[in-house]
């Protein structure tokens, strides 16, 4: 019986699974493209075949990590609608967006992996922060229409709002010793935030 071929987005994603546990383990310096492929349980010419390189692939698995927590955040926000309270879906929404890149930098090969992301796929995470700005804005303005906060009179709008959430959320990893800590933080910073916006 001949085998069936795996198909190639399979394959890609299999290969950036190993990367992210490599890269986890190792670090992006001392991770090498035959780690990686041993890890896929590819030979080196396979992977080639897929990635050109290491900063090839480390951009496809900054990429893919971005669609994958933007995907997530959007689907907290839409959850349940206007019968779930927005602060409820925003808390999920930045526990969502933020957890898997705040893990990474905590890990123990965090600072480096932080600063070959700044300098490999600074466009992606742009890109990928503006985007949430706007799921984020969309969400603010329904639950201002429906009556659940109140922008007026705090003299903001859906984008300005947005904005000031993300990125104090985006700033609670300073000092933190570990994600529980961060998660405590981030549930009283939307707990006090939104409480101001219904006063």
């Amino acid at each position: 019986m001949s085998r069936v071929p795996e198909a190639p987005d399979v394959k890609r994603e299999s290969i950036l699974s190993a990367a992210h546990l490599q890269f986890a383990r190792y670090g992006y310096r001392r991770t090498s493209m035959e780690d990686i492929a041993k890890e896929t349980g590819v030979s080196r010419a396979s992977l080639y075949s897929y990635f050109e390189n290491k900063e090839e692939i480390f951009r496809s698995l900054t990429a893919h990590l971005q669609e994958q927590s933007l995907a997530a955040a959007e689907h907290c926000l839409k959850e349940g609608g206007s019968d779930v309270d927005v602060a409820t879906r925003v808390e999920a929404a930045l526990l969502a967006r933020l957890t898997p890149f705040l893990e990474v930098v905590q890990s123990a090969h965090g600072s480096e992996l932080y600063d070959e992301n700044n300098r490999l796929c600074g466009d992606l995470v742009v890109a990928s922060s503006e985007r949430f700005l706007e799921i984020l804005t969309t969400a603010l303005a329904a639950a201002a229409r429906a009556g659940q906060i109140d922008l007026k009179s705090a003299g903001l709008s859906a984008a300005a709002t947005a904005e000031l959430i993300y990125r104090s959320a985006a700033g609670l990893k300073q000092g933190a010793a570990d994600m529980e800590t961060v998660t405590k933080r981030l549930r009283s910073f939307v707990a006090v935030f939104f409480a101001g916006l219904r006063a």
